[in-house]
């Protein structure tokens, strides 16, 4: 396990505040706040950007189950609290290059906590994809983020030349959005939306302004700009 000492070795000053370790790492831009747990058979690392909140770090912390597991993530539900993540992610030290370097041998049983909107990831997420969604969709050491929910688009629009291959990419809600707009009267066009539960809906616009929503792959419903974003909303960021 990581010791207090352990840490010196890198980190010019590491407190202790029940039960935890707590340190910094100064950037020109930026400060990342840490939380380590170091438990008798367990890591667990907490990590915050421009913010640290020692008592929410704690916390979740203390909420984390003790069947923690280097063979994958895993996600536990956790009390509410001001920032309003529901979940909590724990991945393996595989998934991510915390505390590399100095205490590169001392990271086999480290995991990261990863406090979350549920929509936001699976939890069955391979090491290659979290690395993605991470580095592209989540900035998942803000704790004052938005809501980035999971979702995976396949999409052809030959209005604008622009698409993807049948196995869909992970995008941006944002983008998302915006792709929904260019359909508009794209009588050939489709979107299909995969949301982290493994749901899926469609997307077509039979005339400008109107699109059809299938959900199940044949529940159809016509519904206007507006009304089909309010759909998509209870659709990608539900608990």
């Amino acid at each position: 396990m990581i010791s207090k000492d352990d840490l010196l070795q890198s980190f010019a000053s590491v407190d202790e505040f029940l039960g935890c370790y707590f340190f910094s790492h100064k950037l020109p831009k930026v400060t990342y706040a840490y939380c380590l747990d170091s438990g008798l058979k367990k890591d667990l690392l907490i990590i915050s950007e421009g913010a640290s909140d020692r008592a929410f770090a704690v916390s979740v912390v203390e909420q984390a189950p003790g069947d923690l597991t280097q063979d994958a993530p895993q996600v536990f539900e956790i009390l509410p609290n001001k920032y309003g993540f529901t979940h909590a992610l724990v991945v393996p030290n595989t998934y991510h290059g915390s505390l590399k370097g100095r205490l590169e041998n001392k990271r086999e049983n480290l995991f990261l906590c990863i406090p979350m909107h549920r929509c936001e990831f699976a939890g069955d997420e391979s090491e290659s994809e979290f690395k993605n969604m991470i580095q592209r969709l989540i900035p998942v050491f803000r704790w004052d983020r938005g809501v980035c929910p999971k979702i995976r688009v396949y999409f052809d629009n030959p209005g604008t030349e622009a698409g993807t291959d049948e196995s869909g990419v992970l995008m941006k809600y944002s983008t998302l959005l915006t792709e929904v707009e260019n359909l508009s009267g794209v009588l050939s066009g489709f979107i299909e939306v995969t949301n982290y539960r493994g749901g899926v809906v469609e997307i077509l616009s039979p005339k400008a302004g109107i699109f059809t929503l299938i959900r199940n792959r044949k529940d159809e419903e016509t519904l206007d700009h507006a009304q089909l974003v309010e759909a998509l909303n209870g659709f990608v960021l539900a608990e």
